[in-house]
């Protein structure tokens, strides 16, 4: 699932939501926040991806028996994670996480080991930090007959890519909450954003 909106439009408030609602349930355990950055996951009280499920940057071979292990404990009992600032994900990212819930949860025909992924965010924002707009979610250079694909790193990008496409519902927020109060030139510029 996707949420998404311009800035303010109430994105972090409907996952805060969601979190008090699993807590009321003293469900908390079933619920993961992740973000691609710290400062990301700090606004949402969550932890990076990186982080959690054990993903490093630069690949210095395959995952160990142990870190497979401290990153099942930490999916125990894990049935929906929330991604947020989805734009900041490359293809390759993409594939990246869905590859390691995979291992981690034993599910290697599932999606992402069959966890329910939430994104959310605002493709106007940032895009991901190593390849810019090039390697982003909605780029038009990843998944076609380029020399990129050739590359085992280019496939794997193609599938993150096919796999952000397998995204079939998608909840826009249009109204912005955050600037309920305003004059009337400041009402004219907010549209002017929306429209761009």
């Amino acid at each position: 699932m996707y949420i998404g909106g311009m800035g303010g439009t109430g994105k972090t408030q409907v996952i805060k939501a969601l979190i008090k609602f699993f807590e009321q349930r003293n469900e908390s355990h079933r619920f993961l926040v992740l973000a691609p950055t710290g400062t990301a996951a700090a606004l949402l009280s969550g932890s990076t991806y990186h982080s959690v499920l054990g993903i490093r940057d630069i690949d210095d071979g395959p995952i160990t028996a142990t870190i497979l292990s401290q990153i099942r404990t930490r999916l125990e009992g894990v049935d929906y994670i929330f991604l947020d600032e989805v734009s900041m994900l490359s293809c390759h990212d993409m594939y990246k996480i869905c590859a390691q819930l995979a291992k981690a949860m034993n599910e290697p025909d599932e999606p992402f080991g069959g966890i329910n992924i939430i994104f959310a965010g605002d493709f106007t924002q940032l895009p991901p930090a190593i390849g810019k707009e090039a390697t982003s979610l909605y780029s038009g250079s990843i998944g076609g007959k380029g020399l990129l694909e050739t590359s085992f790193r280019g496939q794997e990008s193609a599938i993150g890519k096919a796999l952000w496409h397998q995204v079939t519902t998608a909840v826009i927020l249009h109204q912005n909450m955050r600037q309920k109060t305003q004059t009337v030139e400041d009402g004219k510029l907010r549209t002017t954003l929306e429209n761009m």
